[in-house]
């Protein structure tokens, strides 16, 4: 198929089932990551380290695709699969850096302030705290992930979007005569690959450092090697905002 027009991210049903796919194969690479932890842990807590990482991946790919749109439209850029390409690179490179270092401090920061809610994967016992603790990170975690795609936009895609629109059009000229073929490629080949990166580094950021486990796993052993100074230990780190 010729090209005539350039690739569009958001044009026909195709484009929405693409995603969908995306979004699956790279979210069931952290159930297979699970089952290769040990101490596991429990479905409660994995369920929601992943909740942060699917609304946070949404939330992302949403800035992404927005600002891949207006780059292509305000600087004369002539293909948005070439920016979504671009963005989505910048991000499991840098982006994950910049990830890391703001989560890093502001949980060495919430820690000092004992506030357990907001350190990441730590969950207050009990289904309201839980929910609460829930909310705090994953507000925290947006914020983060805002900032970051700031400091991208300010520091690379800003100052060298000439340069990088020039390598977007080197990598993809292979396949820019084909828009569905260049679409695929974007937006599920080379995001998949990189996604299971992101996702498993991100995993390991947003979870926390207390290791849990399932309880049909405990054994006696287990039970027997646990005494009152530990489980004293536990209850006092669970102290509320």
């Amino acid at each position: 198929m010729n090209k005539t027009e350039p690739c569009r991210l958001i044009n026909g049903s195709e484009t929405y089932f693409i995603q969908l796919l995306l979004g699956i194969l790279s979210l069931s690479s952290l159930y297979f990551k699970r089952k290769r932890e040990y101490p596991q842990r429990q479905w409660s807590v994995f369920k929601y380290d992943v909740s942060k990482q699917i609304i946070g991946m949404g939330f992302a790919h949403i800035i992404n695709i927005s600002i891949a749109i207006l780059f292509n439209d305000k600087y004369k850029m002539d293909d948005e699969c070439r920016w979504y390409f671009l963005n989505f690179f910048i991000d499991v490179t840098f982006g994950i850096l910049f990830n890391y270092l703001l989560l890093k401090h502001s949980s060495k920061y919430f820690k000092k302030k004992n506030y357990i809610s907001l350190t990441p994967g730590e969950y207050l016992p009990g289904s309201s705290c839980y929910n609460k603790s829930f909310l705090l990170q994953l507000g925290t975690w947006l914020l983060i992930i805002m900032l970051s795609k700031v400091i991208v936009l300010s520091i690379i895609l800003l100052p060298f979007k000439h340069q990088l629109n020039d390598f977007g059009r080197w990598f993809l000229g292979p396949v820019s005569h084909n828009n569905t073929l260049e679409l695929v490629i974007v937006m599920v080949i080379l995001p998949l690959f990189f996604n299971i990166i992101q996702f498993w580094v991100q995993d390991n950021i947003l979870k926390g450092k207390r290791h849990y486990i399932d309880s049909s796993l405990i054994t006696t052993t287990d039970l027997e090697l646990s005494d009152s100074d530990q489980a004293l230990s536990s209850i006092q780190d669970y102290t509320e905002l």
